[in-house]
Protein backbone atom coordinates (compact mmCIF):
# COMPACT_ATOMS: atom_id res chain seq x y z
CA UNK A 1 0.00 0.00 0.00
CA UNK A 2 1.37 3.42 -1.02
CA UNK A 3 0.44 6.99 -0.21
CA UNK A 4 -0.42 9.42 -2.98
CA UNK A 5 0.68 13.04 -2.84
CA UNK A 6 -2.69 14.77 -3.18
CA UNK A 7 -1.58 18.00 -1.47
CA UNK A 8 -4.25 17.71 1.21
CA UNK A 9 -4.20 17.20 4.99
CA UNK A 10 -5.72 13.71 4.83
CA UNK A 11 -4.17 10.46 3.62
CA UNK A 12 -4.79 9.09 0.17
CA UNK A 13 -3.81 5.43 -0.14
CA UNK A 14 -3.42 3.34 -3.27
CA UNK A 15 -2.65 -0.26 -4.12
CA UNK A 16 -4.25 -3.29 -5.72
CA UNK A 17 -6.75 -4.87 -3.33
CA UNK A 18 -6.52 -2.21 -0.59
CA UNK A 19 -10.25 -1.45 -0.63
CA UNK A 20 -11.13 -4.94 0.59
CA UNK A 21 -8.24 -5.18 3.05
CA UNK A 22 -7.49 -1.86 4.75
CA UNK A 23 -10.56 0.40 5.05
CA UNK A 24 -11.97 -1.25 8.18
CA UNK A 25 -8.50 -1.46 9.70
CA UNK A 26 -7.99 2.26 9.12
CA UNK A 27 -11.27 3.00 10.90
CA UNK A 28 -10.27 1.00 13.98
CA UNK A 29 -6.86 2.68 14.08
CA UNK A 30 -8.57 6.05 14.52
CA UNK A 31 -9.79 5.02 17.97
CA UNK A 32 -6.31 4.05 19.18
CA UNK A 33 -6.50 2.55 22.65
CA UNK A 34 -9.72 4.34 23.50
CA UNK A 35 -12.13 2.14 25.47
CA UNK A 36 -15.46 2.28 23.65
CA UNK A 37 -17.20 0.12 26.23
CA UNK A 38 -20.39 -1.36 24.78
CA UNK A 39 -20.62 1.24 22.02
CA UNK A 40 -20.79 -0.16 18.50
CA UNK A 41 -18.76 1.25 15.64
CA UNK A 42 -20.99 1.74 12.62
CA UNK A 43 -20.26 2.39 8.97
CA UNK A 44 -22.91 3.45 6.45
CA UNK A 45 -21.72 2.46 2.99
CA UNK A 46 -23.25 4.38 0.08
CA UNK A 47 -22.94 2.77 -3.34
CA UNK A 48 -24.86 2.19 -6.56
CA UNK A 49 -26.34 -1.09 -7.72
CA UNK A 50 -23.62 -1.92 -10.22
CA UNK A 51 -20.64 -1.33 -7.92
CA UNK A 52 -22.31 -2.98 -4.95
CA UNK A 53 -23.38 -5.89 -7.13
CA UNK A 54 -19.80 -6.50 -8.25
CA UNK A 55 -17.91 -5.73 -5.07
CA UNK A 56 -19.97 -5.29 -1.91
CA UNK A 57 -19.79 -8.84 -0.54
CA UNK A 58 -15.98 -8.85 -0.67
CA UNK A 59 -15.83 -5.26 0.65
CA UNK A 60 -18.14 -5.99 3.60
CA UNK A 61 -16.17 -8.98 4.94
CA UNK A 62 -13.43 -6.80 6.47
CA UNK A 63 -16.04 -5.02 8.62
CA UNK A 64 -17.71 -8.24 9.75
CA UNK A 65 -14.35 -9.67 10.86
CA UNK A 66 -13.62 -6.52 12.91
CA UNK A 67 -17.11 -6.23 14.42
CA UNK A 68 -17.92 -2.98 12.65
CA UNK A 69 -21.67 -2.85 11.98
CA UNK A 70 -22.47 -1.89 8.39
CA UNK A 71 -25.48 -0.70 6.46
CA UNK A 72 -25.52 -0.65 2.64
CA UNK A 73 -27.41 2.31 1.18
CA UNK A 74 -27.86 2.10 -2.59
CA UNK A 75 -28.42 5.19 -4.72
CA UNK A 76 -29.04 5.69 -8.42
CA UNK A 77 -25.78 6.52 -10.20
CA UNK A 78 -25.31 9.16 -12.87
CA UNK A 79 -25.55 12.93 -13.11
CA UNK A 80 -29.29 12.74 -13.81
CA UNK A 81 -29.77 11.30 -10.33
CA UNK A 82 -27.38 13.54 -8.39
CA UNK A 83 -30.02 15.58 -6.60
CA UNK A 84 -31.22 16.65 -3.17
CA UNK A 85 -34.00 14.05 -3.24
CA UNK A 86 -31.42 11.26 -3.16
CA UNK A 87 -29.43 13.11 -0.49
CA UNK A 88 -32.57 13.30 1.65
CA UNK A 89 -33.19 9.56 1.21
CA UNK A 90 -29.63 8.82 2.34
CA UNK A 91 -30.05 11.01 5.44
CA UNK A 92 -33.23 9.09 6.31
CA UNK A 93 -31.23 5.87 6.11
CA UNK A 94 -28.56 7.38 8.41
CA UNK A 95 -31.25 8.15 10.97
CA UNK A 96 -32.79 4.68 10.84
CA UNK A 97 -29.34 3.12 11.14
CA UNK A 98 -28.62 5.25 14.21
CA UNK A 99 -25.45 6.75 12.77
CA UNK A 100 -23.64 8.94 15.29
CA UNK A 101 -20.63 11.22 15.57
CA UNK A 102 -18.41 8.28 16.47
CA UNK A 103 -19.37 6.51 13.23
CA UNK A 104 -18.45 6.57 9.55
CA UNK A 105 -19.85 7.27 6.12
CA UNK A 106 -18.10 5.47 3.26
CA UNK A 107 -18.74 6.54 -0.33
CA UNK A 108 -18.12 3.49 -2.52
CA UNK A 109 -18.56 4.36 -6.20
CA UNK A 110 -18.04 6.95 -8.90
CA UNK A 111 -18.29 10.72 -8.76
CA UNK A 112 -22.05 11.05 -8.44
CA UNK A 113 -22.15 8.51 -5.60
CA UNK A 114 -19.35 10.35 -3.79
CA UNK A 115 -21.16 13.68 -4.23
CA UNK A 116 -24.41 12.29 -2.82
CA UNK A 117 -22.68 10.53 0.09
CA UNK A 118 -20.51 13.53 0.92
CA UNK A 119 -23.46 15.90 0.75
CA UNK A 120 -25.53 13.71 3.07
CA UNK A 121 -22.63 13.29 5.48
CA UNK A 122 -22.04 17.05 5.63
CA UNK A 123 -25.71 17.84 6.28
CA UNK A 124 -26.51 15.03 8.68
CA UNK A 125 -27.07 16.47 12.14
CA UNK A 126 -25.94 13.30 13.91
CA UNK A 127 -22.41 13.84 12.63
CA UNK A 128 -20.09 11.29 11.07
CA UNK A 129 -16.64 10.87 9.55
CA UNK A 130 -16.24 10.49 5.81
CA UNK A 131 -14.13 8.08 3.73
CA UNK A 132 -14.15 7.95 -0.07
CA UNK A 133 -13.44 4.81 -2.09
CA UNK A 134 -13.64 5.99 -5.73
CA UNK A 135 -14.19 3.34 -8.37
CA UNK A 136 -13.77 5.30 -11.64
CA UNK A 137 -10.79 7.10 -13.14
CA UNK A 138 -12.67 10.39 -13.01
CA UNK A 139 -13.47 10.06 -9.30
CA UNK A 140 -9.92 8.86 -8.57
CA UNK A 141 -8.57 11.98 -10.27
CA UNK A 142 -10.99 14.33 -8.52
CA UNK A 143 -11.90 13.01 -5.08
CA UNK A 144 -8.45 13.27 -3.52
CA UNK A 145 -8.32 16.99 -4.33
CA UNK A 146 -11.95 17.99 -3.85
CA UNK A 147 -13.02 20.16 -0.93
CA UNK A 148 -16.66 20.42 -2.04
CA UNK A 149 -19.41 18.09 -3.22
CA UNK A 150 -22.27 19.09 -5.52
CA UNK A 151 -25.85 18.29 -6.49
CA UNK A 152 -27.84 19.16 -9.60
CA UNK A 153 -31.31 20.66 -9.92
CA UNK A 154 -33.39 19.55 -12.90
CA UNK A 155 -31.26 20.20 -15.97
CA UNK A 156 -28.95 22.62 -14.11
CA UNK A 157 -25.61 21.20 -13.07
CA UNK A 158 -23.90 21.70 -9.69
CA UNK A 159 -26.42 24.23 -8.40
CA UNK A 160 -25.83 23.38 -4.71
CA UNK A 161 -22.58 22.61 -2.90
CA UNK A 162 -21.24 21.99 0.59
CA UNK A 163 -17.73 21.66 1.93
CA UNK A 164 -16.54 18.17 2.69
CA UNK A 165 -13.48 16.89 4.52
CA UNK A 166 -12.46 13.30 4.00
CA UNK A 167 -10.71 11.37 6.73
CA UNK A 168 -9.03 9.28 4.02
CA UNK A 169 -9.33 8.22 0.39
CA UNK A 170 -8.61 4.67 -0.80
CA UNK A 171 -7.80 4.24 -4.49
CA UNK A 172 -7.86 0.66 -5.74
CA UNK A 173 -7.09 0.17 -9.47
CA UNK A 174 -8.93 -3.16 -9.44
CA UNK A 175 -12.19 -1.25 -9.86
CA UNK A 176 -11.15 0.18 -13.23
CA UNK A 177 -11.76 -3.17 -14.92
CA UNK A 178 -15.54 -2.98 -14.49
CA UNK A 179 -16.28 0.63 -15.47
CA UNK A 180 -19.17 0.71 -17.99
CA UNK A 181 -17.90 1.75 -21.42
CA UNK A 182 -20.10 4.86 -21.42
CA UNK A 183 -18.38 6.27 -18.33
CA UNK A 184 -14.74 5.62 -19.25
CA UNK A 185 -14.40 9.02 -21.03
CA UNK A 186 -15.35 10.85 -17.82
CA UNK A 187 -11.88 10.28 -16.43
CA UNK A 188 -10.16 11.04 -19.70
CA UNK A 189 -11.82 14.43 -20.13
CA UNK A 190 -10.93 15.72 -16.67
CA UNK A 191 -7.29 14.74 -17.13
CA UNK A 192 -7.22 16.37 -20.59
CA UNK A 193 -8.34 19.60 -18.92
CA UNK A 194 -5.45 19.36 -16.44
CA UNK A 195 -3.08 18.66 -19.32
CA UNK A 196 -4.22 21.71 -21.30
CA UNK A 197 -3.88 23.96 -18.28
CA UNK A 198 -0.68 22.69 -16.67
CA UNK A 199 1.05 19.57 -18.02
CA UNK A 200 0.85 18.47 -21.67
CA UNK A 201 2.80 15.33 -20.78
CA UNK A 202 -0.32 13.97 -19.12
CA UNK A 203 -1.76 13.40 -22.60
CA UNK A 204 0.96 10.88 -23.42
CA UNK A 205 0.53 9.16 -20.07
CA UNK A 206 -3.23 9.04 -20.58
CA UNK A 207 -2.84 7.35 -23.95
CA UNK A 208 -0.55 4.78 -22.34
CA UNK A 209 -3.05 3.76 -19.66
CA UNK A 210 -6.24 4.12 -21.69
CA UNK A 211 -8.11 0.88 -22.03
CA UNK A 212 -5.93 -0.94 -19.52
CA UNK A 213 -6.38 -1.72 -15.85
CA UNK A 214 -2.92 -1.11 -14.38
CA UNK A 215 -2.18 -2.69 -11.02
CA UNK A 216 -0.28 0.40 -9.93
CA UNK A 217 -1.23 3.86 -11.17
CA UNK A 218 0.53 5.71 -8.37
CA UNK A 219 2.99 7.57 -10.62
CA UNK A 220 0.25 8.60 -13.04
CA UNK A 221 -2.12 9.87 -10.35
CA UNK A 222 0.66 11.72 -8.55
CA UNK A 223 1.32 13.56 -11.81
CA UNK A 224 -2.40 14.31 -12.14
CA UNK A 225 -2.52 15.69 -8.59
CA UNK A 226 0.60 17.76 -9.16
CA UNK A 227 -1.02 19.35 -12.22
CA UNK A 228 -4.20 20.03 -10.25
CA UNK A 229 -2.17 21.62 -7.43
CA UNK A 230 -0.29 23.83 -9.90
CA UNK A 231 -3.58 25.06 -11.35
CA UNK A 232 -4.97 25.71 -7.86
CA UNK A 233 -1.90 27.77 -6.99
CA UNK A 234 -2.20 29.86 -10.14
CA UNK A 235 -5.96 30.42 -9.92
CA UNK A 236 -8.67 27.84 -9.09
CA UNK A 237 -11.04 29.56 -11.54
CA UNK A 238 -8.98 28.03 -14.35
CA UNK A 239 -10.49 24.67 -13.37
CA UNK A 240 -13.80 25.86 -14.85
CA UNK A 241 -12.31 25.70 -18.35
CA UNK A 242 -14.97 24.30 -20.66
CA UNK A 243 -17.74 24.11 -18.05
CA UNK A 244 -20.15 26.50 -19.75
CA UNK A 245 -20.58 24.55 -22.97
CA UNK A 246 -20.35 21.10 -21.35
CA UNK A 247 -23.04 21.99 -18.82
CA UNK A 248 -25.29 23.29 -21.60
CA UNK A 249 -24.88 20.02 -23.51
CA UNK A 250 -25.54 17.86 -20.45
CA UNK A 251 -28.47 19.98 -19.34
CA UNK A 252 -30.14 20.07 -22.75
CA UNK A 253 -30.28 16.27 -22.78
CA UNK A 254 -31.04 16.18 -19.02
CA UNK A 255 -27.78 14.25 -18.49
CA UNK A 256 -28.93 11.33 -20.66
CA UNK A 257 -27.39 11.42 -24.18
CA UNK A 258 -23.86 12.53 -23.30
CA UNK A 259 -21.94 11.50 -20.21
CA UNK A 260 -20.22 14.16 -18.13
CA UNK A 261 -16.88 13.26 -19.69
CA UNK A 262 -18.16 13.24 -23.27
CA UNK A 263 -19.73 16.68 -22.82
CA UNK A 264 -16.56 18.10 -21.26
CA UNK A 265 -14.41 16.54 -23.98
CA UNK A 266 -16.55 18.22 -26.64
CA UNK A 267 -16.32 21.57 -24.87
CA UNK A 268 -12.54 21.37 -24.47
CA UNK A 269 -12.20 20.44 -28.14
CA UNK A 270 -14.24 23.54 -29.03
CA UNK A 271 -12.21 25.78 -26.70
CA UNK A 272 -8.62 25.03 -27.72
CA UNK A 273 -6.97 27.22 -30.38
CA UNK A 274 -7.32 26.10 -34.01
CA UNK A 275 -3.69 25.02 -34.25
CA UNK A 276 -4.17 22.56 -31.39
CA UNK A 277 -7.40 21.02 -32.64
CA UNK A 278 -5.74 18.78 -35.25
CA UNK A 279 -3.43 17.21 -32.67
CA UNK A 280 -6.30 16.86 -30.23
CA UNK A 281 -8.38 15.11 -32.90
CA UNK A 282 -5.80 12.32 -33.10
CA UNK A 283 -5.80 11.94 -29.31
CA UNK A 284 -9.61 11.92 -29.14
CA UNK A 285 -9.75 9.25 -31.84
CA UNK A 286 -7.47 6.97 -29.82
CA UNK A 287 -9.52 7.58 -26.66
CA UNK A 288 -12.89 7.16 -28.43
CA UNK A 289 -13.95 10.66 -27.45
CA UNK A 290 -16.43 12.64 -29.59
CA UNK A 291 -15.37 15.66 -31.64
CA UNK A 292 -18.81 16.51 -33.02
CA UNK A 293 -22.08 17.23 -31.24
CA UNK A 294 -24.91 15.12 -32.66
CA UNK A 295 -28.68 14.81 -32.29
CA UNK A 296 -29.18 18.50 -31.54
CA UNK A 297 -29.11 21.71 -33.56
CA UNK A 298 -26.72 24.59 -33.11
CA UNK A 299 -29.61 26.91 -32.22
CA UNK A 300 -30.97 24.59 -29.54
CA UNK A 301 -27.74 24.71 -27.54
CA UNK A 302 -27.35 28.45 -28.12
CA UNK A 303 -30.87 29.05 -26.85
CA UNK A 304 -30.04 26.99 -23.77
CA UNK A 305 -26.92 29.09 -23.19
CA UNK A 306 -28.88 32.33 -23.61
CA UNK A 307 -31.41 31.14 -21.08
CA UNK A 308 -28.70 30.11 -18.62
CA UNK A 309 -26.81 33.39 -18.98
CA UNK A 310 -29.98 35.29 -18.27
CA UNK A 311 -30.25 33.74 -14.83
CA UNK A 312 -28.24 33.97 -11.62
CA UNK A 313 -26.49 30.58 -11.83
CA UNK A 314 -24.23 31.61 -14.74
CA UNK A 315 -24.74 35.35 -15.12
CA UNK A 316 -21.58 37.30 -14.36
CA UNK A 317 -19.32 34.25 -14.12
CA UNK A 318 -15.74 34.53 -15.42
CA UNK A 319 -14.81 32.73 -18.62
CA UNK A 320 -11.48 30.97 -19.23
CA UNK A 321 -10.14 31.79 -22.70
CA UNK A 322 -6.96 31.07 -24.68
CA UNK A 323 -4.88 34.11 -25.57
CA UNK A 324 -1.67 34.82 -27.44
CA UNK A 325 0.50 37.21 -25.42
CA UNK A 326 3.94 38.17 -26.74
CA UNK A 327 3.96 35.19 -29.08
CA UNK A 328 3.15 32.77 -26.26
CA UNK A 329 -0.16 31.09 -25.65
CA UNK A 330 -1.78 31.24 -22.24
CA UNK A 331 -5.13 30.62 -20.56
CA UNK A 332 -6.62 33.83 -19.21
CA UNK A 333 -9.63 34.57 -17.03
CA UNK A 334 -12.02 37.12 -18.52
CA UNK A 335 -15.06 38.86 -17.07
CA UNK A 336 -17.14 39.40 -20.20
CA UNK A 337 -20.57 40.95 -20.42
CA UNK A 338 -23.45 38.61 -21.18
CA UNK A 339 -23.29 39.52 -24.88
CA UNK A 340 -19.51 39.03 -25.04
CA UNK A 341 -19.73 35.67 -23.26
CA UNK A 342 -22.44 34.42 -25.62
CA UNK A 343 -20.41 35.54 -28.62
CA UNK A 344 -17.38 33.56 -27.38
CA UNK A 345 -19.49 30.49 -26.68
CA UNK A 346 -21.23 30.76 -30.05
CA UNK A 347 -17.85 30.65 -31.79
CA UNK A 348 -16.81 27.63 -29.75
CA UNK A 349 -20.06 25.83 -30.44
CA UNK A 350 -19.47 26.26 -34.17
CA UNK A 351 -16.41 23.98 -33.93
CA UNK A 352 -18.42 21.00 -32.67
CA UNK A 353 -21.98 21.55 -33.90
CA UNK A 354 -21.09 20.99 -37.55
CA UNK A 355 -20.65 23.57 -40.28
CA UNK A 356 -24.15 23.04 -41.69
CA UNK A 357 -25.70 23.76 -38.29
CA UNK A 358 -23.55 26.86 -37.87
CA UNK A 359 -24.60 28.18 -41.29
CA UNK A 360 -28.24 27.48 -40.50
CA UNK A 361 -27.88 29.39 -37.23
CA UNK A 362 -26.41 32.40 -39.00
CA UNK A 363 -29.33 32.37 -41.44
CA UNK A 364 -31.79 32.32 -38.56
CA UNK A 365 -32.89 28.73 -39.11
CA UNK A 366 -33.49 26.18 -36.35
Amino acid sequence: MDRLDCNRSYDCFTGSGIADEFVAGFILEQYGNKDLGDQEIKAAIISDRQVSGYYYNAFEKQFVIRNVKTCLITVEEGEQNKNLSQVNNVIKEFTEFGLGSNDWVIAFGGGSVIDIAGFASALYSGGSRFIAVPTTLSSMAETCCADKVYTNSGSRKNTASVKVSQSAVFIDPVFLSTIPKKYIPNGYAQIIRYALLADFGLLTDLLNIAGSSPSDIRVFLNRVYAARAAIDRKNPVLLTLGNELSEAIEGYFRFMNYSEGEALALSLFATVPDKARTALTAIYTKLNLPTELKDVSFNSIMNSLKDTYGKGHSAGKPLVCYEEVGGKGTWAIKDPSREEALSILEERLGHIAGSSSAIAAKNGES
